[in-house]
Order: structure tokens, then C-alpha cells, then sequence
């Protein structure tokens, strides 16, 4: 390869970077325009021309990076997923006890609720506007995660720090609990998405623990394992 080639070649790498770049920016720039617009008023009630509308853009722009508007919910989907998948590998690898890791994944799924009321809104209502199969990949990742902190709560029980209640009845309602702080939710109210994910760990993680047989105590170093923090009155 000459000298000449070689710059060509290098040019050619970074144009092809920066093209990605754009195209990975503008369909971000999409996507939280559509979540915007659809978390208010519904999938079916949203068009591409709102979207594009939003964003500034023309119609045609939207259709280049996106080919129709369920790719776009698809998108917000996977998105969704692909944020709180990570949130609990956060948790886990975080360490400790599994009231401590317990504590994390509620804190982090908690978070990633509150601070994405568009997508909270969206996930919770619009699954039945996906087709099929995306209905049923969506559905499989819901049960991988839980399947995930079910085991978790297992190994809690066997190691005396939670109660022995189903994990799949125990992990719903920690979940369950952490998924609808989104519907009264006010960002610019009292209480900060922090204070309500911390506040939400320390009930629900108080609610599973074991009780000692003889005394009703927490196991050792049980309430040393969780961060207490009282909500601002």
C-alpha cells in the first residue's frame, strides 16, 4: 500500500465514523421526539409528520433514518430494555450482601422509572401496539430480568437474609411496586427521583427481610446493609 493509499483509506475511516455518528444522533434525536409525543397521547394518536414536526425536520428525513413508525416504538423498546439491563448489571456487580444488591437493583429500577416518565408511560401501555414478535421478544427480556432478580432473592433465603415466600410472588411485588412512581411522579415537586428510589429500596428491602426466630430481629448485619435515608419532610 503507498503513502497515498494509505491516507485515502484512513479519510475513508473517518468519514465512515462520523457518518455513523450523525446517524446514531439524529436517530436518538427521533427517538425522544416520538417518546415525547407518544408518552402524551398515545401511539395511534401520533404521526410521522408530528414527529418530524417536533424535531424540526422534514417527514422525509424521518423515513431515511427510520422506516416506518413501529421501527420507531421498536426502538423505544429496545432501548428500554437494553437501559434497565444494564442498570441491573450495575447492581449485581456492585457487591456485598444480597440485601445490598437487593437494595441497588430497586434503587437503579426505580431510578430508571422516574427519570424516563416518556418511556415509563410507553412501556407500561403501548406493548400491545408492537407486533408479534416483538410483543414476545419484549415479554422474554421482562422474564429474563426477573428470572435474574428472582435468583438473587433466592440466594437471600438460603442465606437467612430474606423471607422463604415464591420468588416469583416476592420479586413481582418488589417490582411491581418500583414500576408505577412514574404515574404521580412530579420532577419538579417535594421529593427528587433520588429521594423516592431510596425511599422505595428501604421499604420494599424492610418488607422482605427475615425475621429472627427468637426476637423478632433482622439477621446479623442485616440493617447495617442498607443505606437508611428518611424522606424530606
Amino acid at each position: 500500500m503507498t503513502a497515498n493509499e494509505g491516507r485515502q483509506e484512513a479519510t475513508s475511516s473517518v468519514r465512515g465514523r462520523i457518518k455513523e455518528q450523525k446517524t446514531a444522533l439524529i436517530q436518538e434525536e427521533i427517538l425522544i421526539a416520538a417518546a415525547r409525543l407518544i408518552a402524551a397521547r398515545g401511539f395511534r394518536a401520533v404521526t410521522v409528520d408530528d414527529i418530524s414536526a417536533e424535531m424540526g425536520f422534514t417527514k422525509s428525513i424521518v423515513y431515511y433514518y427510520m422506516k416506518n413508525k413501529n421501527e420507531i416504538l421498536w426502538r423505544i423498546y429496545e432501548k428500554i430494555d437494553e437501559t434497565y439491563a444494564s442498570g441491573l448489571d450495575e447492581a449485581f456487580q456492585s457487591g456485598g450482601s444480597p440485601v445490598e444488591k437487593l437494595s441497588a437493583v430497586m434503587q437503579r429500577h426505580c431510578m430508571n422509572v422516574l427519570s424516563h416518565l416518556d418511556w415509563s408511560t410507553i412501556y407500561n401501555r403501548d406493548l400491545n401496539e408492537l407486533s408479534e414478535d416483538q410483543r414476545a421478544r419484549v415479554e422474554e427480556h421482562r422474564r429474563q430480568y426477573n428470572r435474574r432478580v428472582q435468583s438473587l432473592y433466592e440466594e437471600g433465603v438460603r442465606t437467612g437474609h430474606f423471607r422463604p415466600a415464591p420468588p416469583v410472588i416476592a420479586v413481582s411485588c418488589l417490582i411491581g411496586a418500583c414500576n408505577w412512581p412514574y404515574t404521580w411522579f412530579n420532577p419538579g415537586g417535594k421529593f427528587s427521583a433520588e429521594d423516592i428510589a431510596r425511599g422505595y429500596a428501604d421499604q420494599l428491602i424492610h418488607g422482605v427481610l427475615e425475621e429472627r426466630a427468637h426476637g423478632g430481629q433482622n439477621p446479623p448485619g442485616a440493617d447495617d446493609q442498607i443505606t437508611m435515608t428518611s424522606l424530606p419532610t
